[in-house]
């Protein structure tokens, strides 16, 4: 009995001595229990605002200890420049996701490799589609989308429904040359379902096999982590096979000719060439459509801003049209108003983990090879250092000062590749709304103002506003009849809308 207890106790002397000499020369951070670390301090709701409220105790850059895993917390843009943009090639990589990663996906997701050879692969043949050249093509398809959008909008004030119909159709006709005009298609109803799959499998805290990846040999019948895996798996895998069989049916361009056509997919297999695009079209359904909510967010509360936007539409664009993609150039501040909804209330408010592959040195502190390492979107873009009254909905910050730091869609090397989708998407979608439409409050039965609350949020990879309610009124009696008039007109043959999406690539090589 004495020798058991004398074993005990010098494996936990020297667990207590391996973590003294692992902590040495880190950064600050919240005090730490023996063996568990932080973890019986890790926030589960908005967890970001909690990592912002330390950023401002222990300074830019702070330590948590998750049991095993090390994680350093970048908390405002110096910080998270100097080290995930200017040393891009040692913190690229991503910390191991047992389940999500290696279970779920097989290793096929494009988001959760490891930096090297096969994620430069993958990396090219996603971007051959959504390069920012490339993306301006697309722009005859987002046109007619966000014209269905405004047009559904004069009838309807579920405004989340119809973001999410235009954000899955647009990626869909890109991916696989067919539309979805109505929002309840089987191919969106399953590409949502995928999509909650990968959130849920990807939460942290969820998964023992995360902490202690040991467990994943364990057999199967031992592992019911696994099982559930294969369910979301088998899912996953047929909905990619059967879009991409579809899609190369289809007689005109779409995304997955072009990638299958590539010498790089030639000498893969199928499966992970059917990943690559159905990933594509997966992350392009709800980043665009939480971004578009946060900006019905900002315009039914912060009716200053829509005022001015609409000053500048009416002396550009005037009554009797919508604005299009070439009213660009001459509608800054449209492009103000993207920028700021993308950092008011940040689409990955909390950040995408990165792995640095090496030992590394900042600030006089130590940042061991393996450990992760997050650049906190939510503190970053609310430092009041860089963007005074941080909280306030302020385009016109974009306008004094264009050089200002936007991070929405990550850092250095493993930055968003269909950024230029999404902020095209935006622009289109933002101009013709503020165009067309005045953002009123709700009101209950006594006529008396629905609350709503700007910081309510949900938790999770992505994090999209609670529900609120809302009403779009046309800005004046002619609205309805344009808006039909330019959807009624539009041509509405994907086919041929692809075929000048190809057209327009071939002309600007």
């Amino acid at each position: 009995m004495f020798s058991v207890f004398l074993g005990i106790v010098l494996v936990i002397v020297g667990l207590l001595v391996y973590e003294q000499k692992r902590d040495r020369g880190l950064p600050p951070g919240p005090a730490r229990l023996p063996l568990i670390g932080n973890l019986h301090q890790a926030p589960n709701e908005v967890p970001w605002r909690q990592y912002a409220q330390w950023t401002k105790q222990y300074g830019p850059i702070f330590r948590l200890q998750y049991g095993l895993n090390t994680v350093i917390m970048l908390g405002n843009h110096e910080a998270a420049h100097d080290l995930l943009d200017k040393r891009s090639s040692i913190y690229s990589s991503r910390p191991r996701l047992v389940m999500a990663d290696e279970c779920t996906t097989k290793g096929m997701h494009v988001l959760l490799m490891k930096y090297g050879q096969q994620w430069r692969t993958h990396q090219k043949m996603q971007a051959s589609c959504l390069n920012i050249r490339v993306s301006q093509s697309y722009q005859p398809l987002q046109d007619l989308e966000s014209k269905q959008l405004v047009y559904e909008l004069l009838s309807t004030n579920d405004f989340k429904s119809r973001y999410h119909r235009y954000t899955s159709s647009l990626m869909f006709a890109l991916a696989y040359g067919r539309r979805c005009p109505h929002g309840d298609e089987p191919e969106i109803q399953g590409a949502d379902q995928v999509n909650a799959n990968f959130l849920y499998a990807g939460r942290v805290g969820t998964w023992a096999v995360d902490a202690l990846p040991v467990l994943n040999r364990l057999p199967k019948f031992l592992a019911p982590w696994k099982r559930q895996a294969d369910r979301f798996y088998n899912l996953e895998s047929r909905l990619h096979t059967e879009n991409m069989q579809n899609g190369l049916a289809t007689p005109s361009w779409n995304m997955t000719k072009q990638i299958s056509s590539m010498k790089e997919a030639q000498i893969m297999r199928l499966l992970e060439v059917a990943y690559d695009i159905g990933i594509i079209y997966e992350a392009g359904i709800d980043t665009t459509n939480i971004a578009l909510e946060v900006f019905t967010l900002a315009a039914v509360l912060n009716p200053d801003f829509v005022q001015t936007a609409q000053r500048q539409l009416d002396e550009v664009v005037g009554p009797d049209r919508l604005p299009s993609f070439a009213d660009k150039p001459s509608l800054p501040y449209i492009d103000a108003v993207v920028k700021e909804v993308l950092r008011w209330r940040p689409v990955s408010a909390g950040g995408i983990p990165h792995a640095v592959t090496q030992d590394d040195e900042y600030l006089g502190y130590r940042i061991p090879k393996g450990a992760t390492v997050i650049g906190n979107h939510w503190s970053i873009h609310l430092d009041e250092n860089i963007f005074p009254e941080p909280m306030r909905f302020r385009p016109e910050r974009w306008l004094e000062n264009p050089n200002l730091p936007l991070h929405a869609f990550g850092f250095g090397r493993r930055v968003c590749t269909g950024q230029h989708v999404s902020t095209n998407s935006m622009f289109i979608i933002i101009a013709r709304l503020l165009w067309a439409f005045e953002f009123h409050r709700a009101t209950d039965d006594k006529g008396q103002l629905l609350p709503i609350d700007d910081m309510a949020f949900t938790s999770g990879f992505n994090s999209r506003p609670q529900p609120f309610k809302m009403c779009f009124v046309p800005r004046a009696d002619k609205v309805k009849a344009i808006v039909a008039k330019e959807w009624q007109g539009a041509n509405k043959d994907v086919d041929a809308i692809m075929e000048d999406v190809r057209a327009r690539q071939t002309g600007a090589k």
